[in-house]
């Protein structure tokens, strides 16, 4: 590698992330649960000014803190959007910190692997198939990755004694305070295993003053401690309650949202999730097991296993938990495609068996989705939708037949044009066209028709939040009747309701008009089927054109 090419690569990798995590920002509908959430809050701290005291309607949202909320309202501001604020301004922040993450990626391997396998890391950081879904999501995670690397590139510095008098030390002490304002204690998991896992492997923790840990921790503190003060005087405490004793405790006991995964979830879905350069792991993963006595290795094994031990154990999982914890492993696999560009390593036996067959089996499940999405949950087979699924299976089938014959440079390009053409049909065309999933769109949509309805619309047997988002905060969700109450107490006004939660007097007509007054379709938030039947004021079921003259 010249040295031209070596300072012009990153930024060509920072493009590529660009490109990649673009297209389908806009296109892909508002996601229920955490996305629409996570947005709503933001949109009404915009609009109030109140950059403490996080809501969603009027209930406290104290599950995480506020840098995203800021970030996502700095969106807002910086945009000039008000009012019903498009949802891809709201993922500005995570697009960007997406794409950042794979620029950064290559600053913090380069010390540990070499220029090479850290630029190849940038690529895999910039193609894989999570983080494509989470840069295009507005919420924490693409965000943490970015200060998880930021962070674990300057403590590599640390350990390999590469530091700068105070660089580095400050890089890790903002990225820490970044995660911690972002998720919480959850940015500390990975540093804290590398620091483990070194620690036990060579006796010896001196290292760690190179970072300057007594004037960090004042850094630290002096970023993070003004909100944490501010949000429990506001609050009287509560929001710790909330926040420690709800969402963190409900993570690692049985009792949360999506308890009862066994361990091996995460061993089982990365072969989705790492897609489509997953056929690499178990090769990448025994090359660095037998290197495992190196300092650069040994702080990679750190960053990956004692997490992904701990996700694995803890009964609540969700597949993009472990995301912060990939870029060790996107490194390794660089280092795995220089070692067999070099030929100390090649890509043979039953590691690279292994590896295909499950990549192979993760190829035909994104192919299927991207192909039959629009099918079963649309208005049938979509073009765009097609094409994609033909170009993705095209691509990465040249790029699992390259490794095979050593040809890596083609390899590399193959894979990451797949990456990128998942990513894009995915979230541009396929899902968009599952219109079944969008339920709060259509009701939008459907209530932009019924120009004579005015105020606030009742909600009775879809409660996601992503109506709330579309609909405006002053959505009322509510049961049958609360909306049929609703309903009386004013004409013109309109409540869109679950005929089953109705007396059978008042289910009558149960049909209506699809997608102006009846909407049936599935909540994404938990795939059960929705119905929704419009009524109107006094009471009674819409008719087909309820604001006909």
């Amino acid at each position: 590698m010249t040295l031209l090419t070596a300072r012009i690569a990153p930024f060509c990798v920072l493009l590529l992330a660009l490109l990649s995590f673009g297209i389908g920002l806009a296109e892909l509908p508002v996601q229920d649960r955490d996305e629409a959430r996570f947005a709503q809050a933001s949109r009404q701290m915009a609009e109030t000014g109140d950059l403490v005291d996080i809501r969603l309607q009027d209930a406290p949202r104290h599950n995480k803190p506020a840098l995203i909320y800021w970030a996502q309202t700095a969106a807002i501001w910086l945009t000039g959007a008000d009012g019903e604020t498009p949802i891809w301004v709201h993922r500005l922040p995570s697009y960007l910190a997406g794409a950042l993450s794979a620029l950064a990626l290559v600053w913090a391997g380069t010390p540990i692997v070499g220029r090479r396998a850290a630029i190849i890391a940038g690529i895999i950081c910039a193609t894989i198939y999570m983080l494509h879904a989470e840069a295009r999501t507005a919420k924490t995670d693409a965000a943490l990755v970015l200060s998880v690397i930021l962070a674990m590139g300057a403590l590599a510095r640390a350990w390999l004694d590469t530091t700068r008098t105070w660089l580095t030390p400050a890089i890790f002490w903002i990225a820490l305070a970044a995660g911690f304002l972002l998720k919480g204690p959850m940015v500390a998991l990975p540093i804290l295993g590398a620091i483990t896992w070194i620690g036990v492997q060579f006796r010896t923790l001196r290292w760690l003053s190179r970072l300057r840990p007594l004037p960090g921790l004042l850094l630290f503190a002096t970023l993070t401690a003004p909100w944490f003060i501010a949000i429990t005087l506001v609050t009287d405490g509560a929001f710790w309650g909330a926040s420690l004793g709800g969402d963190l405790a409900n993570k690692i006991t049985t009792e949360g949202e999506h308890s009862g995964s066994p361990p091996g979830l995460y061993l089982l879905t990365m072969w989705l999730t790492f897609f489509p350069w997953s056929l690499l792991i178990p090769l990448a993963l025994m090359a660095a097991w037998r290197t495992r006595t190196e300092p650069r290795t040994a702080l990679l094994l750190g960053w990956l296993i004692p997490g992904w031990i701990i996700f694995e154990a803890v009964p609540v999982k969700l597949v993009h938990y472990t995301l912060p914890l990939y870029p060790a492993l996107m490194l390794l696999a660089g280092v795995a495609l220089v070692g067999i560009s070099d030929g100390t390593l090649r890509f043979r036996g039953w590691l690279a068996a292994v590896g295909t067959t499950f990549w192979l089996l993760a190829l035909g499940f994104f192919a299927a989705v991207l192909i039959a999405a629009p099918m079963f949950y649309g208005n049938g087979p979509d073009t765009l939708s097609i094409i994609g699924g033909f170009v993705l299976v095209l691509t990465a089938v040249t790029g699992a037949v390259s490794l095979w014959q050593q040809h890596i440079p083609r390899a590399i390009a193959a894979l990451a044009l797949s990456g990128v053409a998942m990513g894009w049909t995915l979230t541009a065309a396929s899902l968009p066209a599952a219109r079944d999933f969008w339920v709060a769109d259509r009701l939008a949509d459907a209530m932009a028709h019924h120009t004579c309805l005015t105020g606030p619309v009742a909600l009775a047997g879809f409660a996601e939040p992503s109506a709330v988002f579309r609909l405006g905060t002053d959505t009322i969700l509510t049961d049958a009747d609360g909306a049929l109450a609703y309903l009386t107490e004013a004409p013109n006004r309109a409540a869109w309701i679950n005929p089953a939660l109705l007396p059978e007097a008042l289910q009558e007509p149960a049909q209506g008009t699809p997608d102006l007054t009846q909407i049936d379709g599935i909540s994404i938030g938990n795939f059960r089927p929705v119905t929704l039947r419009l009524y109107i004021s006094p009471g009674v079921p819409a008719p087909p054109a309820p604001c006909a003259p």
